[in-house]
């Protein structure tokens, strides 16, 4: 609604209640009625008019007397209300600095936060959810096994765990689940799973680099295999590959600057938190 509008509005509101109160003032003088109380002994004589405006003031009055005695009845409720409100602001904050600091890969930070109380929050299970979260990347897994619990028994529906085959535990075992089913994720596990030493683990994923040519996993692992054995050309033509199949990905990002400046405590730390995610 523009403003033109909204002002001509006011104007015609503003006229027809004028021409009301004219009209009305005119019939006033002109008759102002009569209106007679008797009760017993007691009589009360006003005109119409003065009636209705003393009817008027005192249903005014009445209304103001009881809305402030319901605010005033109220006040302690309200009070309370406002109390809860502020101490559940105060704590979702907290909820969301938590949830900031592990976005920020700070699960130190992130958990000292999220260690306290949670009985003023609106989303109690999702701060433990988030705890448990910060408590899993600590390495601290008995308490986030136990924060996870709490979630748990907070939430009204608890999501089926989704059920998946194990990945196989040993070198040979792997290699024969990754001919019958190709995952990209479990290639990975293929330079460091069983006791196999890196020459023989080459010679043995021959095979499957045959078959499957397009794996940046597959190429991860036969390049660091061949650096862990001192074969530096073999490990460049890998890396070559890797870069080729996908420059973009964060392993083969690793995996050149490994190449590099060689294998050092941090980039494997980093190294197993990618493939943690990536899993």
């Amino acid at each position: 609604m523009s403003r033109a509008v909204r002002v001509a509005i006011w104007i015609i509101g503003f006229g027809a209640l004028l021409a009301l109160g004219l009209y009305l003032g005119d019939r006033v003088k002109a008759d102002s009625g009569y209106v007679l109380f008797a009760y017993g002994g007691y009589t009360v004589e006003m005109s119409l008019w003065a009636f209705i405006i003393l009817f008027l003031a005192v249903t005014v009055i009445l209304w103001i007397l009881f809305g402030l005695g319901g605010a005033l009845g109220r006040l302690p409720q309200n009070a309370w209300k406002a109390w809860s409100r502020m101490r559940h602001r105060k704590a979702d904050s907290r909820l969301i600095e938590g949830a900031l600091w592990l976005r920020r890969d700070e699960p130190e930070r992130a958990l000292s936060v999220l260690r306290k109380d949670t009985s003023s929050e609106s989303l109690p299970a999702l701060h433990w959810l988030l705890a448990s979260e910060a408590a899993r990347r600590l390495e601290q897994l008995d308490e986030s096994e136990r924060y996870l619990e709490s979630a748990e028994r907070l939430m009204a529906n608890i999501p089926k765990a989704i059920e998946y085959d194990p990945r196989p535990s040993e070198f040979k075992p792997l290699m024969k689940a990754l001919k019958k089913e190709w995952r990209e994720d479990w290639a990975l596990a293929l330079e460091t799973i069983g006791d196999n030493d890196a020459l023989s683990r080459l010679a043995t994923l021959n095979s499957l680099a045959k078959v499957h040519t397009d794996s940046v996993a597959l190429e991860i692992v036969q390049a660091r295999l061949a650096m862990a054995a001192g074969l530096d050309a073999e490990a460049k033509h890998h890396i070559d590959r890797a870069n080729q199949l996908d420059s973009d990905h964060p392993l083969v990002h690793l995996l050149t600057i490994e190449a590099e400046s060689g294998r050092t405590a941090a980039l494997e730390q980093l190294r197993r938190r990618l493939i943690e995610d990536a899993s």
